[in-house]
């Protein structure tokens, strides 16, 4: 009698493992048959930024720096200035002195130079909009026979926001939405 009440319990829990099987089974076929399908719309920003100069009679000016991504972004700029031979391009081992080889008359509006030699845009630039002019003009005055004075403006740009963005990947600081260089 008491194997005959353990083969009923036995086949009252395979009946209802079965039943609970199926009921699952079909509640999931249920949902992925009745589901529409969702297109993910996610777009990644594209952040890039190009330098836009004037360059006339040996002088360079007007020296700014345009958002040319799709989000607005902060943007940052390292000048570097060479002696470049005319005849093939190379670079002279002893760089040019400041005021003594060249003038560089800068903009202090806008742009704060940081303990990392970069000079920093202050405000986010909204997208196909410009920074304020960095170099107003840059002129060589004592250049050795043969070369050239060479100011290259590197410039790249970070999305505004979010501002640890910026903070992580530049060391700055973002306060009220002014960057803040170290």
């Amino acid at each position: 009698m008491n194997n005959k009440k353990l083969n009923k319990a036995t086949a009252l829990l395979v009946v209802a493992a079965a039943f609970l099987i199926i009921s699952v089974g079909a509640t999931l076929a249920y949902v992925a048959y009745k589901t529409p399908e969702v297109t993910n719309e996610f777009e990644p920003v594209a952040v890039s930024c190009a330098v836009e100069e004037e360059f006339a009679n040996g002088v360079k000016s007007q020296v700014k720096v345009r958002n040319t991504g799709d989000t607005t972004a902060f943007i940052r700029v390292a000048i570097v200035v060479n002696w470049v031979n005319d005849a093939n391009g190379t670079v002279l081992a002893t760089a040019p002195i400041e005021a003594q080889d060249y003038t560089l008359t800068l903009n202090a509006n806008g742009w704060k130079k940081g303990n990392d030699g970069y000079y920093y845009y202050e405000n986010p630039v909204k997208i196909d909009q410009t920074t304020d002019t960095l170099i107003s003009s840059a002129t060589a005055i004592n250049q050795p026979e043969g070369y050239s004075l060479s100011i290259q403006v590197l410039a790249s740009a970070l999305q505004s926001d979010p501002k640890k963005a910026v903070e992580q990947s530049w060391g700055a600081t973002i306060m009220d939405g002014v960057l803040v260089p170290n």
